[in-house]
């Protein structure tokens, strides 16, 4: 009887054995299929996250790409009237108001440089100056297109008052006025 319990025995101790390797198997088949969801989800989780960075980062780039290029055409836009506007400048001698503005560069030219002051003009202003101002030294010169240049007596001291420099020294501001109050920002 030996023989047969120590043959029981032992298959017993297979058996368990067996089961026991087949409940350890178990354990780690589950395990795995655990640790493998785990990164599965973890993986998604990260996939979306850089999926929406990346969506993000496209959108952003595709609004500075549009804003600049609406800016660049608004620029184009206000540059275009600007020089339309300095095509048109000498248009200004029509008006009522540029004999106003002689006017005023005048007062400005006596204040800075003394009385006896020279006017060089366009030829088309020294008569309206001549008409307004009778008791200023005037000289015609084809070569300024608006405005007049003052030099004081002794020609030490030169004033600009020509309309297309004075236009061009504030173009820029105007410029960005203008960009500014369209939405150019």
């Amino acid at each position: 009887m030996t023989l047969a319990f120590a043959y029981v025995r032992a298959s017993t101790m297979e058996e368990v054995r067996q089961g026991s390797n087949e409940r350890q198997k178990e354990a780690i088949r589950q395990s795995s299929e655990k640790e493998i969801d785990n990164i599965r989800k973890e993986f998604k989780s990260k996939l979306a996250s850089d999926l929406e960075i990346t969506e993000r980062r496209e959108r952003d780039s595709i609004n500075m790409e549009k804003n600049s290029m609406i800016l660049k055409k608004k620029t184009e836009i206000v540059s275009s009237l600007l020089e339309n506007l300095n095509i048109r400048l000498p248009e200004l001698r029509r008006n009522d108001k540029y004999e106003l503005i002689l006017s005023d560069s005048l007062k400005v030219a006596e204040r800075d440089l003394g009385k006896d002051f020279i006017v060089k003009c366009a030829p088309e202003d020294a008569e309206i100056l001549g008409k307004k101002m009778k008791e200023i030294k005037i000289q015609k010169d084809p070569a300024i297109r608006l405005g007049i240049i003052c030099n004081s007596a002794n020609g030490e001291r030169i004033i600009d008052f020509r309309v297309d420099r004075l236009f061009k020294e504030v173009r820029q501001e105007l410029e960005a006025m203008i960009l500014e109050n369209i939405g150019a920002n």
